[in-house]
């Protein structure tokens, strides 16, 4: 799902290509405007998957923060008022199946439910879609006014559609196989109903269930090293999960409760199955492992949910629920704690049967912007930032750290790397006239990790983030009356590497940890941090 080879490299490249700077950095080359907006009116610039959006390019510094040892650029972002800021990635596309034009159709939008595009509108229902595995294609089923279902496949934007299967029985269901060159499907051509494989031309069917009980809604694994089959069957009296090889060999029993279990899928890496679950009143969605253990409720909800699809990185499960209306619209949750569900669809009609897939370049996170624009109508973390350090890898954004000074002070603000540890550590000097805080993104949906540094005032702080995570793990406050405006001038700082840590030594009137916490409330004049930079001992 997120697929940027963002590198340091690429935001030395970028910086360069700017050609003019001032403060210790550059300027950024103008890029596309962003969505959302701000009300800068300075334009809009890019640096590796960051949209940013300041108030005013003149002033505005993007400096490269020298990182030696782990696998994260950073970028220090100060001199003018940031008044948006995004990341960037190639994200899932969702497709769906909508009655909202009273026959089921084909629809596509983007992970936050922009960019909405119904694909077939022909009179026809049409259900069940999934995305081919290389993004390309959808294979889906359809059924005409009194006639039977039919699987078909069609390119991604709905052009070219072609029937796979032509007979008088019930053919539905389909999903791909890992190479995407067959399909699985669900037919009652047998008298019942059976799992099916054939290739995507239609060619070469075959039964690989064959049992007097049905057996429903197939899924393939992506991962082509295990290419098993996951699928519902009645075979128990109610309906259970199994999965078995995709030759039909070797049928294996998943879960054995005493409701019926549907619509089971697959992650992408095939370590992880998610289906829905009839709970008396209602379906919620599991969770489980391949083997079939840990077994939880994911949804947990009044309104439960049906029909779940992982999407590509494995981050979210997108599906159906009448939750907040009396209605079936697609929702989006997280796999990882905080857990939360965002909304994806809004209409008075029915959608059902997501699947992601098909990458496109997308708004991942707005950290800084006006107030709704984030996913789901969100607020951002923040509206506004005098300043920030990014973190990001090859995978994309990983942090941002808000440095928080007074309106009036922001002309005297400057960044500034320290010299290399040879650790898995980036050390920054910030300096103004007073640093009010600093605020860390701890996540979607969660409240910023922020260190308050209204006792000491500070005109000085030394940063000191882990070079793999890109998060800030220590926070040191230089006393002011013997720091003077560059790091380590007049020996004022001295770094040095001491068998297992990193040994700093000058006069802080305060050290704080990776949680916000002070930890040497009397300052102190040696701090040692370990490897990955957090502090052992202040004193």
């Amino acid at each position: 799902m997120r697929m940027l080879g963002w590198t340091t490299a690429t935001l030395l490249l970028m910086v360069m290509l700017a050609g003019c700077g001032g403060g210790g950095g550059d300027a950024l080359v103008p890029a596309p405007g962003a969505p959302g907006g701000g009300d800068g009116t300075a334009g809009t610039l890019e640096i590796g998957p960051m949209v940013i959006r300041p108030a005013s390019t003149a002033n505005f510094v993007a400096q490269n923060m020298p990182n030696d040892a782990g696998n994260c650029a950073f970028a220090a972002l100060y001199g003018a008022t940031i008044d948006y800021l995004a990341s960037q990635a190639l994200l899932d596309r969702i497709v769906f199946s909508s009655e909202r034009d009273s026959f089921h159709d084909i629809w596509v939008c983007d992970l936050d439910g922009s960019n909405l595009t119904q694909l077939t509108n022909n009179g026809a229902s049409e259900s069940g879609p999934e995305w081919s595995p290389d993004g390309t294609k959808i294979t889906f089923y359809r059924q005409w006014p009194a006639s039977d279902y039919e699987i078909m496949t069609m390119r991604a934007d709905g052009s070219s559609i072609t029937a796979v299967t032509n007979n008088t029985d019930d053919d539905h269901y389909p999903t791909w196989s890992p190479d995407g060159r067959m399909i699985a499907f669900m037919t009652d051509r047998d008298g019942n109903e059976e799992i099916y494989t054939m290739y995507e031309n239609g060619d070469d069917p075959v039964n690989l269930t064959n049992h007097a009980n049905k057996d429903y809604v197939p899924d393939w694994s992506p991962d082509e090293s295990n290419p098993d089959i996951v699928w519902a069957t009645r075979r128990d009296g109610h309906y259970e999960v199994y999965k078995m090889d995709d030759d039909g060999s070797n049928p294996t029993r998943l879960t054995n409760g005493t409701h019926d279990s549907y619509d089971p899928t697959w992650n992408a890496t095939g370590s992880m199955i998610a289906w829905s679950k009839w709970m008396g009143s209602g379906y919620d969605i599991f969770q489980m492992s391949s083997s079939g253990a840990n077994q939880r409720n994911f949804t947990r909800h009044t309104c439960g949910g049906q029909t779940p699809a992982y999407s590509s990185d494995g981050r979210w499960i997108a599906f159906r629920s009448p939750r907040g209306a009396a209605k079936n619209d697609i929702w989006l949750q997280q796999t990882d704690a905080p857990y939360h569900a965002f909304q994806v669809t809004d209409d008075p009609e029915t959608d059902t049967a997501p699947n992601l897939g098909s990458p496109t370049m997308q708004t991942e996170r707005v950290l800084i912007g006006p107030n709704g624009s984030d996913w789901g109508g969100l607020d951002p973390i923040w509206t506004k930032a005098s300043a920030g350090i990014v973190a990001f890898d090859g995978d994309g954004y990983r942090n941002f750290v808000r440095i928080g000074v007074r309106p009036g002070d922001l002309d005297t603000l400057d960044v500034s790397p320290m010299a290399s540890t040879g650790w898995d550590l980036c050390g920054v000097l910030v300096e103004a006239a007073e640093i009010v805080n600093l605020k860390q993104d701890a996540g979607r949906g969660l409240e910023p990790t922020t260190w308050l540094f209204d006792a000491h005032d500070p005109g000085a702080a030394l940063l000191y983030f882990n070079a793999d995570t890109g998060k800030l793990v220590s926070v040191l406050l230089a006393q002011d009356s013997v720091y003077p405006s560059a790091a380590g001038a007049g020996g004022a700082i001295c770094q040095s590497v001491e068998g297992e840590g990193l040994v700093i030594q000058g006069r802080f009137s305060a050290v704080y940890d990776a949680q916000g916490d002070l930890v040497a409330s009397d300052g102190a004049t040696r701090v040692v941090l370990s490897a990955a930079g957090e502090v052992v001992s202040a004193n």
